[in-house]
């Protein structure tokens, strides 16, 4: 497994990376580097990312998205890379991150794949 996956994981599961809090910065990076290279792992961890339903534990005072919360961002940003390889194949997370009762920002961004 690639650090990338690996730090990922572990802040969905709630946990320290290196030993602190990630900052929201560092959260997209993991993102975007999980994202970049199709693979059973990456997708494995992208549904992980879009099916995610807790409270990302991340360093607040670093700064946080402005136009929705970081776990919606995430979840939307994790369903939009799985749409954009196989929209059909992971129906299911796509329309788990934008459910009835997720941001409308969400469900807007991500109703052309659902």
């Amino acid at each position: 497994m690639g650090a990338a996956h690996e730090h990922l994981r572990r802040l969905l599961a709630g946990g320290l990376i290196e030993g602190r809090r990630p900052q929201w910065a560092h959260a997209l990076a993991l993102l975007k580097a999980v994202s970049e290279v199709r693979s059973p792992e990456s997708e494995a961890v992208l549904r992980d990312a879009a099916l995610f339903d807790g409270k990302l534990l991340l360093d607040e005072e670093a700064g946080l998205p402005h136009a929705m919360a970081p776990e919606d961002m995430l979840r939307s940003l994790a369903a939009q890379a799985l749409a954009g390889w196989d929209s059909r194949k992971h129906r299911d997370a796509i329309r788990y991150a934008s459910a009835p009762g997720r941001s409308a920002l969400v469900r807007g961004i991500l109703d052309r794949w659902r």
